[in-house]
């Protein structure tokens, strides 16, 4: 009992009366809302998700027609991050997301990612000198199912030296490298 009230405190507003998952952030429309933006928004709360154990302060989404289609770009903020989740999609009567650049993880998320994939002898090999700020990525599951297994992965990149490590941060490895003889 103790256990389940805690956890009804610390997500206060993620699941209403009902089980359905609420958002804990203001949507903001760059522009005029679309017609019908109030379903557009219930379907983007479904669809977006910040890192675990982040909370995402403000989505700024803005709109754009094209052949029929409404476009959409949702911009994801945390103050508990340096940058943010960005996520594309395509409004057509459903909501399909064509795609994501997950950056909003905490910064020792991100530096604990680096030193897992720089303990990668195949990276290692390829760090040269200097070879610039990675970037550290969320891989969703449906895309890290394509080269490890279905779970949310880190991708560390190193653009200047060709090199990238996926990371499973559970396990803390590296499962899979591209550039660096990967």
């Amino acid at each position: 009992m103790i256990i389940v009230s805690a956890a009804m405190v610390v997500c206060g507003g993620c699941i209403n009366e009902t089980g359905e998952k609420t958002q804990s952030y203001e949507i903001v429309w760059a522009g005029t809302p679309p017609e019908g933006h109030s379903a557009i928004e219930a379907k983007l709360s479904r669809q977006i998700a910040p890192y675990e154990g982040v909370v995402y302060d403000n989505v700024t989404v803005s709109a754009m027609k094209k052949d029929g289609v409404t476009h959409l770009h949702a911009t994801a903020t945390s103050p508990a991050c340096i940058y943010p989740d960005r996520y594309e999609f395509i409004y057509n009567d459903h909501l399909v997301r064509t795609g994501y650049l997950l950056e909003a993880i905490p910064e020792s998320i991100r530096q604990d990612a680096i030193g897992i994939a720089m303990q990668d002898p195949e990276i290692a090999g390829v760090l040269s000198g200097d070879a610039g700020t990675p970037t550290v990525r969320r891989i969703l599951p449906e895309t890290a199912e394509k080269f490890y297994t279905a779970k949310t992965c880190l991708s560390v990149t190193w653009a200047d030296a060709s090199a990238s490590a996926l990371i499973d941060m559970d396990s803390r490895s590296v499962v899979g490298t591209w550039g660096a003889g990967g």
